[in-house]
């Protein structure tokens, strides 16, 4: 060690060996504490500004949004004021459709019926619109003493067709399969099928064409009304929509590849007469045969 003091010399050759040495040789702007909490209040009140002129843009824009509801009520309140009262005419327009389309459905059904009916089936009836429809038909022919019936396998369809018939038209509406209805069998004068072959695969319309013959009293009619593979209509619709068709009627092919009228005659069934009954659709109708002794 040593005591004294030392030479210039030494104390220069001390700073520059300190850690410190230049450290401080420059200036440093550094911001104070004040300055800091100054420009901290700064920011929040441009901040609270901000949220203010937020709050009062989302205020108007909630008005601007009542007054656009308040249109919109308006005028949906107006179209239903005119729906209502275009209604009854909308609703007239339907149902003289329908009623054309089942007076021509029948119109090629009745040569095939001999002598008044008993006891009448609509096989498939979902929601009974077709059932009721040919109870009016068999009305207005004379046949008011047969006893109409409807069958189809889902629950929910004839609960929508029981509401329909508020009146209790139709006897029964029994819920069993088509192709297996548990009915006694030849207890039918007529059974009709409306629109639903095309809904089902080859196999199962031949399982019920088989049950409909058990079904049937001898000389007995069944009458089938769906889409006409010989439509000029349908051949002519454009792929698109014939794809769009096809993919929300699974089994549409092979309905179409069948042989209707082959079919009725391979269970048993003659006189089978096939029939357009509008530009789409046809009426193919058969009786069942006597059986000889």
């Amino acid at each position: 060690s040593r005591v004294g003091p030392i030479t210039p010399e030494e104390r220069q050759a001390l700073r520059q060996a300190s850690i410190l040495h230049d450290h401080y040789r420059e200036a440093q702007d550094r911001e104070s504490a004040y300055e800091l909490l100054r420009q901290r209040a700064a920011d929040a009140a441009i901040a609270a500004e901000a949220a203010k002129r937020e709050a009062e843009a989302a205020k108007q824009a909630a008005t601007q949004s009542a007054v656009a509801a308040q249109d919109a009520r308006r005028e949906v309140s107006d179209a239903v004021a005119q729906v209502v009262h275009c209604r009854e005419d909308s609703d007239n327009v339907v149902q003289a459709a329908q009623r054309r389309l089942r007076e021509a459905i029948f119109a090629v059904v009745a040569p095939s019926l001999e002598g008044p009916l008993q006891r009448v089936l609509d096989v498939g009836c979902s929601v009974g619109v077709g059932t009721l429809a040919l109870r009016d038909w068999l009305d207005q022919r004379g046949d008011r003493g047969a006893v109409v019936e409807g069958l189809d396998l889902s629950a929910p369809m004839l609960a929508v067709a029981r509401v329909r018939d508020r009146e209790g038209r139709i006897a029964a509406w029994h819920h069993a399969a088509a192709e297996a209805s548990g009915l006694a069998a030849g207890s039918f004068d007529l059974i009709t099928l409306q629109f639903v072959c095309h809904e089902l695969p080859q196999s199962a319309t031949l399982a019920v064409l088989a049950e409909v013959g058990r079904l049937l009293r001898p000389g007995g009619t069944v009458a089938l009304v769906d889409q006409d593979p010989q439509s000029s209509v349908i051949r002519r619709l454009p792929a698109p929509i014939a794809t769009l068709l096809k993919s929300t009627e699974p089994y549409l092919e092979e309905y179409f590849s069948l042989d209707l009228p082959a079919a009725l005659q391979t269970a048993g069934f003659g006189s089978v007469r096939s029939q357009p009954c509008d530009p789409r659709h046809r009426v193919v109708v058969a009786q069942r045969m006597c059986v000889s002794a």
